[in-house]
């Protein structure tokens, strides 16, 4: 092993030129010789660090979650109200969004977009290594919140509905600075964002709670009539 393969910040190097080639090229297009060439690295370090191309794509994504992981863990612990596990979730996925450089986000965006565009053969390993887990602790908030098992569809179109809010920061910031110009970007008040995309969604999750009531509200033939309970949203 040359001292160039194994120097502390090879590693980082490759990670940081493979997601500049795939952003370009796609997992199709990128080659591990543009990457290396990219990275002053040789083609050993790639086998040494990730195995081969696949393990250097996936690796971008295991970077993203375990990160976004990790900030969540600083907020508070996993054993925390689901209110206070929610609110932890959507300020670690927006501070992993919106900070840092804008260029690196746009390639990180870039990928994403292409992976689900047309997914390469690493997606099933990326869902269940990297994704399912960060999307299970969110099932588990919301299943918590409704009393439901995660299997439940509301759960799993309400915790869809959290992360499309989440995602549209990340993959639509060149629509909101267009279709809101004379607004501050994203990026400056994170803390705003965090607190109204929120509320709107446990207030959301919370209306979905069904109330039996004998109220007079038309109800579809073999249905029982119900009210949307009010919703309280927890002071913090």
């Amino acid at each position: 092993m040359t001292p160039e393969t194994h120097a502390p910040d090879t590693r980082e190097r490759l990670l940081r030129s493979a997601i500049e080639v795939f952003a370009e090229s796609g997992y199709a297009g990128g080659t591990i010789r543009d990457i290396c060439g990219r990275a002053k690295a040789n083609l050993a370090a790639v086998h040494y660090y990730f195995g081969d191309k696949r393990g250097l794509y996936t690796a971008i994504f295991a970077q993203v979650s375990t990160l976004f992981s990790e900030r969540r863990a600083r907020y508070l612990p996993a054993a925390a109200p689901p209110e206070a596990r929610l609110r932890a979730y959507i300020q670690a996925a927006l501070e992993e969004i919106l900070h840092g450089e804008s260029e690196h986000s746009a390639q990180l965006s870039a990928i994403y977009l292409a992976e689900m565009a047309h997914p390469s053969e690493a997606l099933d390993q990326i869902v269940e290594l990297h994704i399912k887990r960060n999307n299970d602790e969110l099932l588990d908030i919301v299943g918590q919140l409704l009393a439901a098992p995660t299997s439940d569809t509301r759960v799993l179109d309400a915790a869809a509905g959290v992360s499309a809010q989440i995602l549209r920061f990340f993959f639509a910031r060149p629509l909101i600075s267009r279709l809101n110009p004379d607004q501050p970007p994203p990026g400056q008040r994170i803390d705003e964002l965090v607190e109204r995309v929120w509320r709107f969604s446990l207030g959301g999750i919370l209306a979905l709670r069904p109330l039996v009531t004998t109220a007079a509200v038309p109800a579809r033939d073999g249905e029982q009539p119900i009210d949307i309970p009010g919703v309280d949203i927890p002071g913090h």
